[in-house]
């Protein structure tokens, strides 16, 4: 956290790479990205550990099951949004708006992913990977569903 909060500090000293504010931002955000990225991860445990936490992050899951198909998404929607082939905002918009942007289409991509796997099996970029890992089309719904008693993967 000290690290992180330096970094914080010394935000833009990135730009000034070669002089000693640019070693020291790089070493603060070396030494704080690790701790970071595990406190956010060991915060994520906690709150499964409970069950209002699972409820709450259970609203995720969707959306991770079609993680590949929902970031490609994602890709398609910040160019059309930020670069000249689309609405050009890019280094237009303040934080705020781009806070709001995110939560929407977050909220889009939850309720895209829910909708699409009540009716198939994986998202379409997770079909094509299956299908080409494994050399042929997989199916993109349960080939028998409620038959065997097993849950849908």
């Amino acid at each position: 956290l000290p690290a992180s909060l330096g970094m914080a500090w010394l935000h833009g000293a990135a730009y000034y790479m070669g002089t000693t504010v640019g070693v020291a931002y790089v070493a603060l955000y070396t030494l704080g990205v690790a701790p970071l990225a595990l406190g956010y991860a060991a915060a994520f445990a906690l709150l499964w550990r409970r069950e209002t936490g699972r409820r709450v992050l259970g609203v995720f899951a969707p959306a991770g099951r079609m993680a590949l198909t929902n970031y490609l998404m994602q890709t398609v929607i910040g160019i059309g949004l930020f670069y000249g082939v689309g609405l050009g905002l890019g280094g237009r918009v303040g934080p705020t708006l781009l806070w709001g942007l995110a939560v929407l289409i977050l909220a889009g991509q939850i309720v895209f992913s829910t909708v699409w796997l009540r009716r198939f099996r994986f998202g379409p970029a997770e079909w094509l990977w299956r299908s080409l890992t494994y050399g042929q089309p997989q199916p993109m719904r349960d080939p028998s569903p409620g038959l065997t008693g097993a849950p849908v993967a």
